[in-house]
């Protein structure tokens, strides 16, 4: 298959669009955000993102950027308070 110009390999695509880092959004984008986390594991009565991402049979990652996407916000870095496992 030739090489289709218009498709940018991965690497490229990702140094052109860098994600954004969670703690430099502004503070209502995060809260939104968290708001949004909170409801997800709420409906799905679990206690973390690490939970939800077990029950849900996906990773973290793809987790968070869910939750991104559903609150209608940037698809950015997971917080390093999310990350800690309880």
């Amino acid at each position: 298959m030739a090489n289709a110009p218009w498709i940018k390999p991965k690497s490229i695509a990702a140094a052109a669009n860098p994600m954004i880092k969670f703690e430099n959004l502004p503070a209502n984008v995060q809260a939104l955000i968290l708001a949004k986390l909170a409801l997800e594991l709420d409906t799905q009565n679990v206690v973390s993102i690490h939970h939800l991402a077990h029950k849900t049979q996906v990773d973290i990652k793809r987790v968070w950027s869910n939750v991104c996407r559903k609150a209608r916000q940037p698809v950015c870095t997971i917080p390093v308070e999310a990350m800690q496992k309880q």
